[in-house]
């Protein structure tokens, strides 16, 4: 009864995080809109000083009070995003934690089911049975949960899903026989070097090895076909990893947060890389096969050491953010099959030069390219119509830098340059 008690105040305490949780983001997609609308409302002064009669000084300073609200805007979104996670890991705490409650009340009953069986012949009984061992026979028949068991090792084993580590060793060999690393099985284990998952294993499940900040090398056998959400993330010290030919899903945050993930391998047999997969990781450079149909918004978004990327054929759309805020983004390869360019997909790299866009985009949408200082000479080789090339809700966030949009709609196919800094594009002969 005690146990039950505390379990359902465990649930309840969790739900509440997840309620507060909830306000916050009310309150937080309210400060948003705030934020936007003074954003307006300072462009809208700066454009009035530079056609007025306004000092080169008072434009400066209307220029450096827009470019900090729009820093403290990013860094708002930023925040948000990193509590929509949390809220994430607390519903499934409250139901993995609510459906650990119901367990012992569910084997409880199980005897008196099997009591009155035993009490009551069966009518369709063919020969004289008697009524216990009918019992017994229904008893047997009623699904039961596998019993977990530890082993000395300290692997907790239900069935062949692998539940829980409580050992202490810092190079882990999983034991052969289990098809499945659980959810949250090694979550949190800062002793953990060295990970060795066994053939045979097929999933990773969500938060595996989340917070394993100690981790810097796992062997995945090429029995994986899944990589559940965050299963690596805040992995700080995995420096490299080898996804096997047999993966077809990455997980949303799979490895959010990895710092020092400097080299990742994703093989063709992958088709779906989930929402923030690679946000925040070290990676410089990332290679993603044409295999991929789904990649979920920012999943490379926010990498400071990332500076090139080969999209192969294949791929037909980049999604919203999918490379937001690379600052040292030099190199980008669009195949000509992508038909898409989403929403933010390379706002803020700010150190990327060129770019060129293939025929076969006829979709590029707000604020794509804004922020992109760098960007100097854009080849478009196909025809976008001017309701595919957004032209971006506020003023001063664009699409592409300066003029370009107009320009490109007047002018057509062909090699757009500017001088650095100016925003008038000229189209090149």
């Amino acid at each position: 009864m005690k146990k039950a008690l505390k379990t359902a105040l465990l649930v309840t305490a969790i739900i509440a995080a997840v309620m507060a949780a909830t306000a916050c983001d009310k309150k937080n997609d309210a400060a948003l809109a705030e934020m936007n609308a003074k954003l307006e409302a300072m462009q809208a002064e700066l454009d009035k000083a530079k056609s007025g009669n306004a000092g080169a000084e008072e434009i400066e300073r209307l220029k450096k009070e827009l470019e900090e609200q729009k820093e403290r805007a990013e860094q708002r979104r930023e925040r948000r995003e990193g509590g929509e996670r949390g809220e994430r890991g607390n519903r499934q705490r409250a139901s993995e934690t609510e459906t650990a409650a119901q367990a012992p009340a569910a084997a409880a009953a199980e005897p008196a089911k099997s009591t009155t069986a035993a009490t009551t012949p069966s009518a369709s009984t063919a020969t004289a049975t008697p009524a216990a061992t009918s019992g017994a026979a229904a008893s047997t028949a009623t699904a039961t949960p596998t019993a977990a068991t530890t082993t000395a090792d300290g692997f907790t084993i239900t069935g062949t899903t692998l539940t829980k580590y409580s050992g202490s060793s810092t190079n882990v060999i999983i034991p052969n026989g289990v098809t499945r690393i659980g959810d949250m099985a090694f979550e949190s284990n800062k002793n953990i070097i060295s990970v060795t998952i066994p053939n045979g294993v097929t999933s990773i499940g969500s938060q595996a090895f989340n917070f394993n900040t100690n981790l810097a090398s796992v062997t995945i056998p090429d029995s994986v076909t899944s990589i559940g959400a965050t299963a690596f993330s805040d992995c700080h010290s995995l420096a490299s990893i080898t996804i096997p030919n047999s993966v077809t899903s990455i997980g949303r945050n799979a490895f959010t947060s990895c710092r020092s993930l400097g080299r990742v391998t994703i093989p063709n047999s992958v088709k779906s890389i989930g929402e923030r997969a690679f946000a925040f990781s070290g990676l410089t450079s990332i290679t993603i096969p044409g295999s991929v149909t789904s990649m979920g918004d920012c999943a490379f978004g926010s990498c400071p050491n990332l500076n090139s990327v080969i999209i192969e054929n294949g791929v037909t759309s980049i999604g919203l953010e999918a490379f937001y805020g690379c600052p040292n983004l030099t190199s980008v390869t669009i195949p000509n099959s992508v038909t898409a360019i989403g929403y933010r997909a390379f706002q803020r790299c700010t150190s990327l030069a060129s770019i060129t866009i293939p025929a076969s985009v006829n979709s590029i949408r707000d604020w794509a390219f804004d922020g992109c200082t760098s960007l100097n000479s854009v080849t478009f080789q196909g025809t976008i119509p001017s309701s595919g090339f957004s032209v971006g809700h506020l003023a001063d966030f664009h699409t592409v830098p300066g003029d370009l949009r107009d320009k490109y709609l007047t002018g057509g196919p062909g090699t757009y340059t500017r001088q650095s800094g100016s925003e008038t594009w000229t189209k090149q002969s």
